[in-house]
């Protein structure tokens, strides 16, 4: 049995699945497999049989990112579960120190591992990336776990209500943790960020900030791309008020519930302030009510002030 399965949800993409390949083959640490997912591409996905830790899973339908993750989970070997999406790399080290860090700490269940951005966009997602994490970590308050790891409490979770910056989508899991976190939602269009936070709900966390997760940012990816905003406003919302339900519901702790509630209106307001700067002022309206619903802020009505005063501005 290997020490950890190494899931690569796949489509499409043989090139840059190719370089991904590469980049596990050059680990530090070899005792490894790896699942890659072949999410129906239109051309299967083969490879070099010389290599047996080397597996392939096919989808005779395309399913998605998140079902495709599922699949690999399932059929892996290891009680330790790492992830690699095929436009990406791990630098050489990657597996080797998550591995560290989780043996030398038995009772940790995740390992959120840094990321560093590569590509012609590349300078422009770590800005981006390192100012987020920058307040994140912040609002999360963690403690150092040892040299280097950083390790949270109960305040990463209203850290990650508020925004899950990359490093938080980029786990190394063991599998017996998974029954208490869940498995990733195919009908989220966010689910690695609806991942992320129950993991921070049910899960003991920690973090190496070195960037060995290698973000490829050349425009390729399929869901982050400026067009889908309103879906991802859209899948925010969803993922706040399922939890905030479930809580309602007795799922989780009932001291949760006004962070949950705060998270929604939240998520609400920032779909109005989205149709408010795309002049959509009906939209606008009907989402400031809902987060409006959901918790009462003054400061929000100034919006409204908005909707009522067309034209103007405050």
């Amino acid at each position: 049995m290997p020490r950890v399965s190494v899931i690569i949800p796949t489509h499409n993409r043989p090139v840059l699945l190719a370089e991904a390949l590469t980049s596990l083959l050059a680990q530090t640490f070899t005792d490894w497999e790896a699942l890659i997912v072949d999410d129906a591409s239109t051309t299967p996905v083969t490879i070099d049989e010389g290599d047996k830790r080397i597996r392939v899973l096919r989808h005779s339908s395309s399913q998605g990112g998140a079902a495709a993750k599922n699949a690999g989970i399932k059929d892996a070997s290891a009680e330790i579960l790492a992830f690699l999406d095929d436009d990406d790399l791990y630098a050489p080290q990657y597996l080797e120190r998550a591995l560290g860090i989780l043996d030398r700490n038995p009772n940790l269940d995740v390992v959120f591992m840094g990321v560093s951005w590569f590509g012609t966009a590349g300078s422009w997602g770590q800005r981006n990336y390192d100012e987020a994490m920058a307040k994140t970590l912040a609002l999360a308050q963690g403690k150092a776990l040892e040299e280097g790891v950083i390790t949270f409490g109960d305040r990463l979770l209203d850290a990650l209500l508020k925004s899950v910056p990359m490093a938080f989508q980029r786990p190394v899991v063991r599998k017996r943790a998974l029954e208490r976190i869940g498995p990733y939602r195919p009908d989220c269009l966010l689910w690695d960020c609806d991942w992320a936070i129950s993991a921070a709900l049910n899960a003991s966390t920690a973090f190496l900030p070195d960037g060995l997760y290698l973000q490829r940012a050349e425009g390729q990816g399929y869901s982050s791309r400026g067009n889908r905003r309103l879906e991802h406003l859209a899948s925010s919302i969803e993922i706040k008020d399922r939890f905030l339900q479930n809580a309602h519901h007795g799922l989780y702790p009932q001291r949760l519930i006004p962070q949950f509630r705060k998270a929604a209106a939240m998520a609400w307001f920032d779909l109005a302030w989205h149709h408010y700067q795309q002049n959509n002022r009906r939209r606008a309206f009907g989402a400031l009510w809902a987060s409006e619903l959901r918790q009462f802020s003054l400061p929000h009505l100034k919006l409204l002030v908005r909707l009522m005063l067309p034209n103007k501005s405050l």
